[in-house]
């Protein structure tokens, strides 16, 4: 299968003061098509920007965006609207990109008028079906569903151009447990029926190993660690990668001596030697002088760590 998604060198940076925060700093992505591509990390370390500038919602200050072979940042008004049918967002909350006070069918129906679609109440219906809402509620509004009728509105809305590519950011995080498997498996099913490309930000590592073909790890805007799923999983490289796999919850385990979770970050604009270094109990004199490059390990695996080679489970 050929890549879908193409990010090359991605930066993006927002003023802060008399300075500026890098969000996004020289992340490269390939997302093949069809794939789930999770990308995690602690709050603050970039993933939701890394989304929106996939979706060209915003513009990086330096890289490069393709989908499908289209360059993204050099389309003009009428090829971004089009781009508008083939990539679509599913946020954390419904309410970031629904209308309140407009029904459900009309909340469906938006982007179907919007792009000239024919029989709108017909396609309207088949896709409240196609994400297992019943056609009566149709009339309601946001306030009158639940959490996750919302979400399931949310996703009805965002597959209705027949798109390509979505980006889920956090999908299931506000929402109950039980309810969350029930979107997590719904998303699934839809990408198995429809070949929907997926990019799948979240936090949550024990959701991201049941969803996620590869993982992408990021820290203070940059990716320090990508693979396959079952193999980042089972043999970390990254000291950082090693510290989230450490902190994660564990179903039916409870103990005292378990790992801190790790600390919300903020990135800095200008960073001397590795970001982790402050942090990692491997980091050397080198670790503090020289940022060290995402290089390949070999099948698919690549981290930014001067250790990596030697860096294994409970090394950290």
């Amino acid at each position: 299968m050929s890549d879908l998604v193409v990010a090359e060198g991605l930066r993006k940076s927002y003023r802060a003061g008399r300075g500026r925060v890098a969000a996004v700093d020289g992340v490269s992505l390939h997302i093949e098509q069809g794939s789930t591509l999770a990308l995690v990390g602690e709050s603050g370390c970039g993933k939701s920007t890394t989304g929106r500038l996939l979706l060209a919602l915003e513009r990086p200050d330096d890289g490069s965006v393709e989908i499908d072979g289209r360059s993204v940042l050099g389309m003009g008004k009428r090829e971004l609207r089009e781009l508008r049918r083939t990539v679509a967002p599913v946020f954390q909350d419904p309410y970031d990109s629904i209308n309140g006070r407009w029904t459900v069918s009309s909340i469906v129906a938006e982007p179907l008028r919007v792009h000239g679609f024919d029989d709108v109440g017909t396609r309207v219906r088949d896709l409240l079906d196609a994400v297992g809402l019943p056609a009566e509620l149709a009339t309601r509004h946001p306030h009158e569903l639940s959490g996750g009728q919302r979400q399931r509105v949310a996703i009805a809305r965002a597959i209705a151009t027949g798109p390509d590519f979505l980006v889920c950011d956090e999908p299931v995080s506000a929402l109950d447990v039980s309810v969350q498997a029930q979107i997590v498996n719904l998303l699934r099913r839809i990408q198995s029926e429809r070949g929907i490309t997926y990019l799948f930000i979240s936090h949550d590592l024990a959701l991201v190993r049941h969803v996620a073909d590869r993982v992408a790890v990021m820290y203070l805007g940059r990716i320090v660690e990508e693979g396959a799923t079952d193999e980042l999983f089972a043999d970390p490289r990254h000291p950082y990668t090693q510290l989230l796999l450490a902190a994660a919850p564990r179903p039916r385990v409870r103990t005292h001596n378990a790992p801190a979770r790790p600390e919300p970050v903020v990135a800095q604009a200008t960073t001397v030697g590795c970001r982790f270094a402050p942090r990692c109990p491997l980091a050397t004199d080198r670790c503090c002088t020289e940022d060290p490059a995402l290089r390949g390990l070999g099948e698919g695996r690549a981290a930014a760590c001067h250790h990596a080679e030697t860096a294994r489970v409970g090394a950290v």
